[in-house]
């Protein structure tokens, strides 16, 4: 912290006013006659600048000074301009309306000049603003909420000039904010604002007394405890940044000062710091810097990105995270209604992990359960993956699972149309990384997603899951509740190619991506994300009344191992995929085949858009259950 004492003449009021771009003043309402002069000189350059580098000193047209006679309320607020003359010049002569009582008199003066000042000039009136746009220049602030108090007497009369020269002061301090968010996790993120906090009035309306330089706090209340800083569009935790404030000297030891960095997509991160007396005339710097080290020592706390309030109150089994950060979800499922028991399920024994990620190092970590039956966890920053994190009971159990679909690029616009514009689907499967990825498999029926290889992800091996597995590995029969305790196992079904063995489910079976409507009604087993479902059959470009006949292949476009199809001036890329049967991928780079949400055969045959790049066939195909598919939602 670097401290500066020293009083200024008046020039020093001219280079802040000149590099500040202060307003035009405000114009009496009766112009008289100036009859007085005020001399301003360079003398202090150096210990000015040092405060804050400014290296123009320069008077500019309109600036102009309130000036009081001590115990004369005749000569009160008084305007006093800075003269044509001096204008673009370092020394510059003020000139006003004034006769003193006497021979013997006192000046005082603040800058700039207001008319709202009123007439003692002990108790003059000013408002240290509460908010601010951000600055990169120290200049800037001065110019918007930093004043200069002054002060002449008959003593300090220059007779070449026919002047009185008056030294001005700063009354308040000044605050620099230094922000950088480079390698941390809000790295993507866009600054939003800083919000500076304290138990005393450090902002806001005060009372100068002119006399004295002191100034006090006109607030009450939770009056002046807040400050804020709002950022450009600019403004990237990537980039250092800085900003600029004067604040009213006060102390703020033990006043629990602190400070909210937030962020455009609603990350937040408050930091609870101890500074001490803030002193007039003096530069105090604020770091923030190490985000992810301050939050690891309990320095910084993060606020969650809520999922479902960012998605409008939708619950969903698939989140998508674009930036790094905090994040949590409601533990419910999409019909609302809660996947544990008991209120406090914290408190019961009740944990959330992560089963297994697309990455080889973990992109998805510090999952947990919180006080109020959130699902927390953080993302790193520029993360391309899939993760799924499941909650268990006491017993060790798991009661439901959800996918955290991390991509950078919008998976869900453009919206891609299918046959017309009734029709609109997501730009790419679920789990995709990229266009020409295939994403993620899904065996008809189920809200749980599995990679193409197994082999190729990162399991939880740290994860303790009862009588589960977190290995992603095959089973030969099961149940829905079964496939809700066993996320990561594939059932690869029994003769009849479903993945349901158990009667009991087979009525129950028809209803779980299928409601008989073909928007809205979303299951609580859908995988899609919030504000999408599964496409019902007519939502697919082969869906027309001539079955597989109508296809218009005008619109298509065949490649090695995909297809576009263009409509409405959007196209759409279809990896050619292919399908699970078990953990075994067959017609990869062949067929592009995506499940639609009504069976054509229940439990053994659902339909599926069937496509195959190698001979541009095209058809609805009844695919075994079992089987694994690429799902492409619909918009709802």
């Amino acid at each position: 912290m670097k401290k500066n004492h020293f009083l200024i003449l008046l020039a020093g009021l001219a280079g802040l006013a000149a590099c500040a771009q202060k307003n035009e003043p405000e114009t009496p309402a009766v112009v008289e006659e100036p009859n007085f002069s005020l001399i301003a000189s360079v003398d202090d350059f150096t210990s000015r600048t040092e405060l804050c580098a400014c290296k123009e000193i320069n008077w500019k047209s309109g600036d102009a000074l309130s000036v009081w006679e001590k115990n004369n309320s005749g000569n009160a607020n008084k305007q006093f301009t800075v003269t044509a003359a001096s204008v673009g010049t370092s020394t510059g002569k003020f000139a006003g309306n004034l006769t003193p009582a006497g021979s013997t008199f006192t000046l005082y003066s603040v800058y700039p000049y207001s008319s709202t000042y009123g007439s003692d000039p002990t108790s003059v009136a000013l408002t240290i603003p509460t908010e601010l746009s951000q600055t990169t220049d120290i200049n800037d602030i001065i110019g918007v909420s930093d004043f200069m108090v002054g002060r002449t007497d008959n003593t300090l009369y220059d007779s070449e000039s026919g002047a009185y020269t008056m030294q001005f002061h700063h009354p308040l301090a000044f605050v620099q904010f230094h922000i950088d968010g480079r390698g941390c996790v809000y790295e993507e993120a866009i600054i939003k604002s800083l919000t500076m906090t304290a138990d005393v009035a450090f902002v806001g309306n005060v009372i100068l007394n002119c006399e004295t330089g002191n100034i006090t706090s006109a607030e009450s209340g939770d009056g002046g405890k807040t400050l804020v800083i709002n950022f450009p569009s600019t403004a990237a935790m990537s980039d250092a940044q800085d900003a600029w404030a004067a604040i009213n000297p006060v102390d703020l030891t033990n006043a629990h000062c602190q400070f909210i960095l937030e962020m455009t997509n609603g990350q937040k991160v408050t930091f609870t710091v101890n500074p001490k007396s803030l002193a007039s005339q003096s530069l105090y710097k604020f770091e923030f810097s190490e985000i992810d080290a301050k939050i690891t020592a309990g320095k910084g706390v993060p606020t969650y990105v809520d999922l479902v309030s960012m998605n409008g109150g939708s619950r969903s089994n698939c989140y998508i995270v674009s930036e790094g950060g905090y994040y949590r979800f409601t533990a419910q499922r999409i019909d609302k209604t809660n996947v544990f028991e008991g209120i406090k399920p914290y408190t019961d024994g009740y944990r959330a992990n992560w089963l297994w990620q697309s990455t080889a190092e973990p992109k998805v970590s510090e999952v947990g359960i919180g006080n109020s039956g959130n699902i927390n966890f953080r993302v790193e920053p520029a993360s391309e993956c899939n993760a799924t994190i499941a909650l268990k009971d006491p017993d060790g159990k798991i009661v439901w699972s959800w996918h955290i679909w991390c991509t950078t690029s919008d998976p869900l616009t453009p919206n891609s149309y299918s046959r017309n514009d009734s029709w609109c689907l997501a730009n790419r499967n679920v789990g995709s990384l990229s266009n020409t990825d295939a994403g993620l498999y899904y065996q008809w029926g189920r809200k749980d997603p599995f990679p193409a290889d197994r082999n190729a992800v990162t399991r939880n091996s740290g994860v303790s899951l009862g009588n589960t597995s977190s290995s992603l590995d095959e089973v030969k029969a099961g149940s829905i509740a079964y496939s809700i305790a066993n996320p990561t196992r594939f059932i690869t079904g029994s003769s009849n190619y479903s993945w349901i063995s158990n009667t009991d489910d087979l009525a129950a079976m028809q209803d779980l991506w299928f409601t008989g409507n073909a928007h809205g009604n979303k299951t609580n087993y859908d995988p899609c994300p919030p504000g999408y479902q599964v496409p019902t059959l007519d939502g697919y470009l082969w869906a027309t009344a001539g079955g597989d006949a109508a296809w218009n292949k005008d619109n298509m476009t065949f490649f090695s191992n995909y297809f576009t199809y263009t409509h409405g001036g959007v196209t759409t890329t279809y990896p050619a995929g292919g399908y699970l049967s078990g953990f075994t991928l067959t017609d990869g780079g062949v067929t592009a085949r995506c499940w639609a949400a009504n069976l054509s055969s229940a439990p053994n045959f659902c339909y599926s858009m069937l496509v195959n790049v190698s001979t541009q066939t095209l058809k609805r195909e009844g695919s075994r259950t079992s089987f694994g598919l690429n799902v492409r939602c619909m918009k709802i």
